[in-house]
This record gives structure tokens, C-alpha cells and sequence, in this order.
């Protein structure tokens, strides 16, 4: 199904070459990584005068002062905070959307950027303006394991299909998106997921030494991010003599893995969402973070890790491995078996030499390419140049 289109009029479009370029940075959803994501991307490109910044965010989003605080102008919309207001909210569709392009249209914005899918774009896009270019940055591919149900899917593919330009945050999606969406390679650009300010104190670089090495797995408890896999992989650890302990932070469904966490010893777990005010302390101690996926483009675990001077342990699923670089900052299992990411877990417990230098790298890797100034960048150079698509072009 395609996405229809309105067209502007004329007035305001032929801008000078002087004149600062107007781009609308466009994310509803209310809390969790995509936010602080627009505002640490929104808060760099602030920085470049070619460009002249509009804002439309969720009233409910948790950081909403942040973003009042560096005084850009914007439309912003209540959205909901429950899933009965989330039903009630669809009715306010319709008249959302009408203000949002005419927001676009008053403001001669020639550029909107979504920074993070949302289930309302696609109704938005249903009226997208030709001449406004559509900048999507693409998380994943495809919905999660869990989250592909057909109509999340289809809602995906809308999304990618009505757009100008996709920004990839890893290498991997960027093929992913050109081969099964069959989105044009030249229109599909790649900067990185960047550093949340989480971990930025030198306080939590891991440099202590001779005790209980602490390993962390830190997100919401979804069966691809494999839990399972960890657990019985810290079994065999356990079972071999290792001196570890292993955190297990964040919300979801802690069922399923109730019998296996009995089983084990110096196993903590804090089953509930963080507050972004409190996430730095999860990393506090840590000295080895695991990531045990079964799928993934990216984790957003693995960055602020990598920036608290913390070794990651990652299955070679997806973008994870271009995350983390093998015996640099951190190792990446042979497989996504229990047998593999024990044994890269083992490896780094034993070297302490090769943990410390790996977590020592992973700090110098984000504070340099993850920097959001050098991602800031190269949003910069595509909102330059981004055009919309022509008829011939679009899906």
C-alpha cells in the first residue's frame, strides 16, 4: 500500500542560498532510548547555523523540559500514557496530523526528520507533502522477535516506503533495508547510535581488580535478547570455578526465567523500568556486559557501556559485532550457544589484563566515532543534500 501526498504551494520554497536550511525534528514517543536519542542528536545539530530547527514532541515524553530548556520552536502534541488513552487518542488523529503539515507548510520547513517509528506515523505520512523530504532513522528492520506481528510489519515497511532518505545505525540494517525493502542504496546513509550521558563520569570505568567479577544484563526481558542463554552460559561459568556474579536489570516479564535464576548463586536481579536519572548507577561496578542476543541491529546497552570503560561480551547476531570490535573493546562469541558466550565470558574473567584494555579501548572508541558531535556531522551532510524521490524512484 503506498503513502499518498499533498502538495504546497509555492510561496516561501525558492530559499536563498544564505538561508539557514529548516528541518523539523519529529519524535512522539514519551520515554526510553528514542528520546534521548532526539535530544542529544537535537541538542548537537543546534550547533550548525545552516540549519533552522523546529521540534515535534509528545507534551507526556519524560525529558519534555530538556527540550523546552535550548528554546526551539516546535508543535508538540499530547499523546497518551495508558492503553486506554492510547484508544481514545485515535480519535485525535485526523486533526493532529492536519496541524502537523500545516505547521510544515506556515513554516517552510523543507526537511522532517523522524528520529524513532512511532504507530502513528504512518496515518501522519498518509499526507505527506511532496516537497518535503522525509528523513527516517531506521532502529531495526523488521519488528523484534515478539513484535512481528503482521500488521507492525506492514507498519514498518509503510514507513521505510514513504521515505526520502533512511539513516542506518549500523551497516547491517543499511543492507538489510536495500536488499529486503528494496530501498535505493544511495539514499540509505550510516552514523552510529551515539552515547547517552549516562556513563560519562570516569567513576564508573571498571578498573578495580582481584574480587568477584560482576557481569551485567541490562534492558527489557524479551526472548530475543536471550536471557535464557546467559543464564545457562553463567551455569556452565559457575560450574567450572569461575568467581562471577550477575546483575539482571530491567522490566518485562521475569517468569519464564524464574527456575533457572533458582538454581544459581550470586544472581541479583531488579526487575522493574530504570529512570533515566538512575541508569548510571546500573553500571557501577559492573566489569563485563553481556549481550546474549538471538537478533538485534543495535543496543543502546552497548554504547553507554563502551563510554563507561566497561568490555562488552555480544552474539555475532545482526549489528552487534560492528558494535563491539572483536579483542578491541570487548569480545564476540564464536555462536549464540550457552557453550560460546561462556567460553568469551570465561576469557575475559581470566585475562584481567585483557579486560582492562578492552574496556579501556571502548571508552576511547565512544568518546571519538560515538560522539554525538561527529554523528551530529553527518546528519549535517545529508540534511544538505536530501531531496524527496521522485515518482520514478518510489516504491
Amino acid at each position: 500500500m503506498s503513502v499518498s501526498h499533498i502538495d504546497l504551494p509555492a510561496h516561501g520554497r525558492n530559499l536563498s542560498l544564505d538561508s539557514p536550511r529548516k528541518v523539523l525534528i519529529w519524535h512522539w514517543g514519551r520515554r526510553g532510548g528514542g528520546v534521548r536519542y532526539t535530544y542529544e542528536l537535537v541538542r548537537e545539530l543546534k550547533k550548525h547555523p545552516e540549519f533552522e530547527l523546529h521540534l515535534s514532541l509528545s507534551r507526556q515524553g519524560d525529558i519534555i523540559g530538556d527540550f523546552d530548556a535550548l528554546g526551539l520552536p516546535g508543535y508538540h502534541i499530547d499523546t497518551y500514557t495508558n492503553v486506554s488513552s492510547a484508544i481514545l487518542a485515535l480519535l485525535r488523529v485526523p486533526i493532529v496530523r492536519q496541524r502537523f503539515w500545516r505547521y510544515v507548510r506556515e513554516h517552510d520547513i523543507s526537511v522532517v526528520v523522524c528520529t524513532m517509528s512511532h504507530l502513528w506515523n504512518v496515518p501522519m505520512l498518509w499526507r505527506k507533502p511532496r516537497d518535503v523530504a522525509y528523513l527516517f532513522v531506521l532502529h531495526d528492520p523488521k519488528p523484534h522477535a515478539g513484535d512481528d506481528i503482521a500488521i507492525r510489519k506492514w507498519m514498518l515497511d509503510t514507513e521505510i516506503a514513504a521515505s526520502d532518505g533512511i539513516v542506518a545505525l549500523t551497516d547491517y540494517t543499511q543492507k538489510s533495508v536495500t536488499k529486503n525493502n528494496g530501498f535505493p542504496a544511495e539514499r540509505v546513509w550510516i552514523a552510529p547510535l551515539g552515547v547517552f550521558p549516562y556513563a560519562e563520569t570516569s567513576s564508573l570505568t571498571s578498573t578495580r581488580t582481584s574480587r568477584t567479577v560482576q557481569l551485567l544484563f541490562f534492558g527489557r526481558l524479551l526472548p530475543y535478547k536471550g536471557l535464557d542463554i546467559l543464564l545457562d552460559a553463567y551455569k556452565i561459568m559457575k560450574r567450572d570455578g569461575k568467581d562471577v556474579g550477575l546483575r539482571i536489570i530491567g522490566p518485562g516479564d521475569i517468569e519464564p526465567y524464574r527456575a533457572q535464576i533458582a538454581g544459581l548463586e550470586d544472581v541479583f536481579v531488579d526487575n522493574r523500568w530504570i529512570p533515566e536519572e538512575d541508569v548510571g548507577e546500573v553500571f557501577e561496578g559492573i566489569d563485563i556486559v553481556v549481550a546474549p542476543y538471538r537478533g538485534a541491529s543495535q543496543s543502546a546497552v552497548l554504547a553507554t557501556s563502551g563510554a563507561a570503560g566497561i568490555p562488552a561480551v555480544v552474539t555475532p547476531v545482526g549489528g552487534l559485532a560492528e558494535q563491539v570490535l572483536h579483542e578491541q573493546t570487548g569480545l564476540v562469541a564464536a555462536d549464540s550457544t550457552p557453550a560460546a558466550v561462556a567460553a568469551a565470558l570465561s576469557r575475559l574473567v581470566d585475562d584481567e589484563a585483557l579486560r582492562l584494555r578492552c574496556g579501556a579501548a571502548a571508552k576511547a572508541h565512544a568518546m571519538s566515532e560515538l560522539s554525538w558531535s561527529a554523528i551530529a556531522a553527518k546528519f549535517a551532510s545529508i540534511l544538505t543534500s536530501i531531496s524527496p524521490r521522485q515518482k520514478s524512484e518510489a516504491q
